[in-house]
């Protein structure tokens, strides 16, 4: 997954800090490449409904496009930047040419996962980044909540280290 979402993310034309910043988010959006499926907190029932569904929380639901019962378990968080919210599905559907809307799962598929990732990252990071070795900087366009900021920081201090490695051979 790791080698799947950097070779999309280079093809798309992100390089030094940018890459290196882009990996880590992913990195840990993904729990390191191994999720690609928003992690319900354990023993709650309806998880994803009680978190984004319009009838159990119809602010967050309306600010992520859930206009219907059930749009949060249908659109809960998936792929490399866990993509989450109607508005969000169909967007990115759209401007990738897939059928997000009628087939969510498809976004947690680690092609279209990372399809997605780099959409998501030239059109809601990029334009409101000025410094990509900023990580609270970076992370707040990802999670605004800056929930796992220092994992974050450390994934991108390694993918810069790595990447300057690389370009010394």
């Amino acid at each position: 997954n790791e080698i799947t979402m950097l070779k999309t993310a280079k093809k798309a034309g992100l390089k030094g800090p940018e890459l290196a910043q882009f990996m880590a988010q992913t990195k840990h959006e993904s729990w390191d490449f191994e999720r690609l499926k928003e992690k319900p907190q354990p023993g709650v029932k309806d998880y994803y409904n009680k978190k984004y569904d319009v009838r159990y929380s119809p602010k967050v639901a309306k600010i992520l496009g859930n206009k219907r019962p059930g749009d949060g378990e249908r659109y809960h968080g998936r792929g490399f930047i866990q993509l989450t919210g109607r508005d969000n599905y169909r967007m990115a559907g759209q401007a990738l040419g897939i059928d997000l809307l009628n087939h969510p799962e498809l976004a947690s598929k680690p092609e279209v996962a990372a399809q997605i990732a780099v959409w998501y990252w030239i059109n809601r990071v990029k334009p409101n980044v000025t410094n990509f070795n900023d990580t609270r900087a970076v992370t707040r366009w990802i999670n605004p909540n800056m929930h796992g900021l220092a994992d974050r920081h450390e994934n991108f201090k390694d993918y810069l280290n790595v990447f300057s490695a690389t370009r010394t051979r």
